[in-house]
């Protein structure tokens, strides 16, 4: 059997790696092409990191080879990874993790000037200096001869040159489906788990990100998983259309390998859909305490602020279809949002219920580390 077609994306916060291979994704997956995508910094979010390993690459390499067995076996005919990496060693652990693929490195590259003001755009001015100081480095020993510059240009024109730079990757594929392999249970302590789910647009991730911060400000090794950054497929397997059992597969995964890395608390956020579909996360993470929060907003609340990812407001993650949509099509949205929300509470999935209208996210991060602390969730 070919080894499936592996393309990573590297380069400085701020040259685009990720819009572009957003994109990419997106036009292979409109051409029929059954493709997965991956962000790699949502791969590795177990802090503190180890010694020997700051960076945490480690963790992200192989929490990358614990996913792709999941993505392979839904049918993926080749990968796409974002990631920030500045070692040839790392480059070569990425690819022992993830066998019996054919890795592409592609580095984007945008100018000094341009990338300080993309980063300022973006409310990451601490990042500036360490980006020119990667650029720099990457410009004295590159990584690869497949370098894209991103400056100046569109996310549409960016996509065409890489296209032109890579040729026709990733060519002619095969589907690769396997038997869908879920992780052995974990025979240990069982460790405290905080779910953070709820409707589209309610503030599942900006909440639970805040607690996963509080918990490594209180000394605690944990880690943090968006269920939306890993289980990006397409197209949905028939058989499921929500992506839910990929997704509770993927967790299962890359929980092992943070477990294995010192973390001590998983914080987990995104939707279960119903009581049955939310049984399949639980059920992947056995060796875990979960107290589920589920976040709720009155209607007009949770409209209003779907209207606002509407127009690009608020954290910008791989995959927020909500971002330039036409009007009506947001309003569908909308509807739709409110329709989880009533599903969501008829099922009373979530041990506890938090109303997110009047309340800060700081606010909400606090009030879920009372509630964890008082139900025991806590080491």
């Amino acid at each position: 059997m070919a080894d499936t077609p592996f393309l990573w994306l590297i380069g400085t916060a701020g040259s685009g790696k990720t819009t572009t291979a957003w994109a990419l994704y997106s036009q292979l997956a409109d051409e029929g092409v059954k493709v997965a995508f991956v962000d790699g910094d949502q791969l590795g979010m177990a802090y503190p990191a180890r010694p020997g390993d700051p960076d945490n690459d480690q963790v992200t390499a192989r929490g990358l080879g614990a996913v792709w067995p999941g993505f392979r076996a839904a049918g993926a005919q080749c990968l796409i990874v974002s990631g920030l990496v500045d070692r040839a060693a790392t480059v070569a652990d990425f690819a022992t993790q993830v066998p019996d693929t054919a890795m592409t490195l592609v580095e984007l590259r945008v100018g000094t000037e341009e990338l300080r003001d993309r980063l300022i755009g973006r409310g990451s001015e601490n990042l500036i200096e360490p980006a020119i100081a990667l650029a720099a480095a990457l410009e004295r020993e590159p990584l690869t001869e497949h370098r894209v510059d991103t400056g100046g240009r569109s996310v549409e024109e960016v996509v065409k040159l890489l296209r032109g730079r890579i040729g026709d990757w990733p060519g002619a594929t095969a589907s690769s489906v396997r038997a869908f392999d879920a992780p052995a249970p974990v025979e240990s302590d069982r460790l405290p788990m905080a779910w953070i789910c709820g409707a589209t647009g309610v503030g599942k991730s900006t909440v639970a990100f805040g607690v996963f911060m509080r918990l490594l400000s209180s000394g605690v090794k944990a880690s943090y998983v968006d269920l939306a950054q890993i289980g990006w497929f397409r197209p949905t397997a028939e058989d499921d259309p929500g992506g839910h059992r990929l997704k509770a597969r993927n967790l299962a995964a890359l929980w092992r390998t943070h477990r294995a890395a010192g973390s001590e608390y998983l914080v987990v956020s995104g939707t279960g859909g119903g009581a049955a579909t939310a049984r399949h996360y639980l059920d992947a993470v056995p060796d875990c305490e979960p107290a589920v929060v589920r976040l709720d907003a009155r209607p007009e609340i949770l409209a209003d602020r779907i209207r606002l990812r509407g127009k690009g407001i608020g954290v910008e993650l791989p995959g927020d279809d909500l971002r330039g949509l036409p009007e009506a099509d947001l309003e569908r949205r909308i509807e739709a949002a409110k329709e989880e929300a009533a599903q969501l509470e008829r099922d009373y999935i979530g041990e506890f219920r938090l109303d997110t209208s009047d309340r800060t996210p700081d606010e909400l991060a606090d009030a879920i580390m009372d509630l964890i602390g008082r139900c025991g969730s806590r080491p």
